[in-house]
C-alpha cells in the first residue's frame, strides 16, 4: 500500500515547537506517513527525534509565501529564496525524507499579467531555479515534486499541464509533479484527464488528496474513486498525502465546515484505507 500521509497543518499554523506530539498522534491513529509544513526549514530537534522515534515515512511541503520565490525578477529575492530551500534539503536529509514538494518555483499570492517576453523570463528563471535546486537535491538523496497552484495564489503555473512542461524542460530525473486535488478542482477543466496526462508521462511523484473544500479524501464533490483508480492503474506508489487545514491555516474555512481535526484525519484515512485494500482485494 502507498505511504498514507497527513500534513501537520490539519493541527497547527506551522512548525514548530508547538507541533511536538503530532507526529506520534499520526502514528498512532494508523498513518504510515507525516508531511512538515515547512514554514521555517529547520525543525526543532525534539520534533525531529520524535519524528525518527515514530518510524514514519516523511515529505516535507515547501511554505512559499510572499518575499520567496525563484522566478522573481529580482536576485536577491531568488538568492535567499535558494538559500530557504537549500535548508529545507538540509533538513530533508537528516530526517530521511525522500521528498520536498510544493510550489517550488514562486511565492503564492504572486498574480500578475506579464507581456510575453517577461512571461517568457518569468518562466524561464523558474526552470533554471528549479534545475539548479535539482542539482542540490541531488546531493541529498531528495526528490523534488513541483506544485501546480490555483489562480488566487499565482500565476506562474496552474495546471497539471504547464507544471509538466516545465518538469520537461528542466529535464532533471529527480524532478516530477506534485498533483493536489484541491488546486485541481480550480483550474482543471477534467481532473481525470488532468492527472492521467501526468500519470502517462510517468511524472507524478507526490499526490495531495483533499476535498474541493479543504476536506479530507473522500468527501466533497471529487470523483474520488476514479481519481485514485487512475493512480492504481498507472502503478503510483509514492505518498497519498492529506492536506487539511487548523481554523486559521492557510487555506482553513471562515466558519468550521469540517469535523474537529482529529476526527477528519480519522475519517480521510479511514477513506483510503478502506479504498486500496478493496482494490487490493483484502
Amino acid at each position: 500500500m502507498n505511504p498514507l500521509g497527513i500534513n501537520l497543518w490539519n493541527w497547527c499554523a506551522g512548525l514548530s515547537e508547538e507541533c511536538l506530539g503530532l507526529p506520534e498522534k499520526v502514528a498512532r491513529m494508523g498513518f504510515t506517513a507525516v508531511e512538515l509544513p515547512m514554514t521555517q526549514p529547520q525543525v526543532p530537534s525534539a520534533l525531529a527525534d520524535e519524528i525518527r522515534n515514530t518510524g514514519l515515512a516523511v515529505s516535507l511541503c515547501a511554505a512559499l509565501g510572499p518575499g520567496r520565490d525563484l522566478s522573481s525578477f529580482d536576485s536577491a529575492v531568488r538568492a535567499s529564496t535558494m538559500d530557504y530551500l537549500t535548508t529545507c534539503l538540509e533538513t530533508a536529509g537528516q530526517l530521511g525524507a525522500g521528498i520536498l514538494a510544493g510550489p517550488l518555483y514562486t511565492g503564492g499570492g504572486k498574480r500578475h499579467w506579464l507581456s510575453p517576453d517577461e512571461k517568457k523570463r518569468e518562466w524561464m528563471l523558474a526552470v533554471d531555479g528549479l534545475r539548479e535546486l535539482a542539482r542540490r537535491a541531488e546531493h541529498y538523496g531528495v526528490v523534488l515534486s513541483v506544485e501546480p497552484l490555483n489562480r488566487y495564489r499565482t500565476s506562474v503555473a496552474n495546471t497539471a499541464g504547464q507544471v509538466l512542461r516545465m518538469v520537461e524542460e528542466v529535464d532533471a530525473p529527480n524532478v516530477g509533479v506534485h498533483f493536489d486535488t484541491y488546486h485541481a478542482c480550480l483550474e482543471e477543466r477534467d481532473l481525470c484527464a488532468a492527472l492521467e496526462q501526468v500519470l502517462q508521462a510517468g511524472k507524478v511523484n507526490h499526490f495531495h488528496a483533499c476535498a474541493n473544500n479543504r476536506g479530507a479524501p473522500g468527501q466533497g464533490v471529487i470523483p474520488w474513486e476514479d481519481l485514485l483508480g487512475l493512480l492504481v492503474r498507472y502503478g503510483y506508489g509514492g505518498h497519498i498525502t492529506m492536506e487539511t487545514f487548523a481554523l486559521g491555516g492557510l487555506d482553513s474555512s471562515w466558519v468550521q465546515v469540517h469535523s474537529e481535526p482529529d476526527e477528519l484525519a480519522r475519517e480521510g484515512l479511514f477513506y483510503l484505507q478502506a479504498f486500496f485494500k478493496t482494490k487490493a482485494g483484502l
